[in-house]
């Protein structure tokens, strides 16, 4: 299928989205593309224009970031949808906020704040509940894999522990986005500070150098006042994907010209 990953536009949803695209690179699975709305002109949330677009680029599976919960209507509407080729179209809703009355009617929503969800830890940010779906998918595919089960057998091997490296994104998230630094909340802290001090991504290093800063005594701190404010920036000034390619290129070129 053809997939859009819609995040929130601030310092937890582009990372999480960052995430998420890192997932689909690791499996070898290209057919997806991001959309992340203007915080000016469409705002928080899941818009009916901007899914007017998604669809018709032909995306018949749209996961969101850090938002959807509320878009009881929206969903609803999606459901009734087909691509230009008369495909149609599924809703998964990864988010955090707290839900409402009436949840939207979609394909599945992870958000551990629902009224049934068993989840132990209830605080988790954006990116953490994608991280979270991460790991039962490398799970899923490992276990399928070692089970000989046919489906699986196209998957590249995951390797135990791989998605650890994904915990820079989710640390940066977690600070950045002030929830509670307490239970899991904590561990992200505090393991994605140990991956950020040694981050191989160009665009970070390249953001560190720039701001004379040295990854390897990274603090909280200068994560809240030194790169939180720069990646929501891009957002406020220009256009949130500039922070989202910053975080997620792997060209030394373009990652100096978005620093």
């Amino acid at each position: 299928e053809k997939i859009c990953i819609y995040s929130d536009f601030d310092a937890d949803g582009i990372p999480g989205a960052v995430v998420l695209h890192d997932f689909f690179k690791k499996i070898s699975y290209s057919n997806t593309f991001h959309y992340i709305p203007d915080r000016h002109i469409e705002g928080f949330g899941i818009h009916r224009p901007a899914l007017e677009k998604i669809i018709a680029q032909g995306a018949t599976l749209i996961i969101s970031i850090d938002c959807g919960i509320a878009e009881v209507e929206n969903s609803t509407w999606v459901k009734t949808r087909k691509t230009p080729e008369g495909l149609g179209v599924d809703l998964i809703i990864t988010d955090h906020h707290t839900p409402g009355a009436v949840l939207p009617d979609t394909f599945a929503i992870i958000n551990p704040k629902q009224s049934d969800c068993q989840y132990p830890e209830k605080m988790l940010c954006g990116s953490g509940v994608i991280y979270k779906v991460i790991q039962a998918l490398c799970q899923t595919i490992r276990d399928g894999q070692k089970s000989g089960i046919e489906n699986f057998a196209n998957f590249p091997e995951i390797k135990e522990g791989w998605e650890k490296w994904l915990l820079d994104m989710v640390g940066l998230a977690t600070l950045s986005d002030m929830v509670p630094l307490r239970g899991e909340n904590r561990i992200f802290a505090y393991f994605g500070l140990t991956v950020l001090r040694k981050t191989p991504r160009l665009g970070l290093i390249k953001l560190f150098k720039s701001l004379k800063m040295n990854p390897a005594h990274m603090t909280e701190e200068d994560i809240a006042f030194m790169i939180t404010p720069r990646i929501n920036a891009a957002s406020r000034m220009a256009s949130p994907m500039d922070a989202f390619h910053l975080l997620s290129t792997t060209d030394d070129a373009e990652a100096d010209r978005l620093v």
